[in-house]
């Protein structure tokens, strides 16, 4: 796809939109949070660490502490602000859209955390985080699944006609589609890149709004049951990636 000035406006413009009422500090987001950070540090260590669409650097500040440095990128300028205020002694925050992103350094390690869903060309994204790895490095990648058991609920039930269908929440946060382990897996291959570990984790079967109501006891249970449930029906998608 060819990129222009134009594009490049109209996405931050998109994005500082989407940043004035996102934050992962609170509802089911800030609950489920963790878990991401459970998944991500299996695979996280030592070296440089590149999170591509940091926003406002809530989650790197997590993962800071179980690798050398951490650099987030970000087209909006509001949330990357946040993030820099958080003061995190071994992050560096850039405000930037990923396509217009060219770092000094290679990483060791890549995270996609919830952005391949966001960007115009996904597959473009991937392709641009190859060439940032190391040749030993690893691309970590979580997504939404349209086979989470809430989406097959949301299907049955008549609320949509399609899993793969953009919800109210979707479109809320700036999805552009919604992928399952097949089509994330294609995707990957068609990058040139190499899908070394296929998970997913947290069984979702209610709304966002219903499990916000519930306790956190209960929520942990619904991530550590995870691990008895075939990932094809749980909330995350979970791959990791080389050259």
């Amino acid at each position: 796809m060819m990129y222009n000035l134009f594009m490049f406006s109209e996405e931050k413009k998109r994005l500082e939109d989407i940043g004035k009422t996102f934050t992962m500090e609170s509802g089911l987001t800030k609950k489920v949070e963790r878990y991401f950070v459970e998944k991500i540090k299996e695979n996280l260590g030592p070296g440089q660490t590149l999170e591509v669409g940091c926003a406002d650097g809530y989650l790197a500040k997590k993962l800071a502490r179980f690798t050398t440095h951490i650099t987030g990128i970000d087209g909006s300028r509001k949330l990357i602000n946040k993030a820099k205020k958080r003061k995190i002694k071994n992050a560096t925050f850039i405000y930037c859209l990923f396509e217009e992103y060219s770092p000094e350094i290679k990483f060791d390690y890549i995270i996609l955390c919830d952005i391949l869903e966001h960007v115009i060309d996904p597959i473009n994204l991937l392709k641009m985080s190859k060439t940032w790895l190391k040749n030993n490095g690893k691309i970590l990648i979580i997504s939404p699944n349209a086979y989470s058991v809430h989406r097959r609920i949301g299907f049955l039930s008549g609320m949509f006609k399609d899993v793969h269908e953009l919800n109210a929440t979707d479109l809320r946060v700036g999805h552009r589609r919604v992928y399952d382990h097949k089509l994330l897996k294609k995707s990957v291959k068609k990058a040139g890149l190499k899908v070394v570990k296929e998970d997913g984790f947290f069984l979702k079967p209610l709304s966002d709004s219903q499990l916000d109501k519930l306790s956190d006891e209960v929520i942990n249970a619904f991530y550590l049951i995870g691990d008895q449930v075939p990932y094809d029906l749980l909330a995350l998608l979970y791959f990791v990636c080389k050259k």
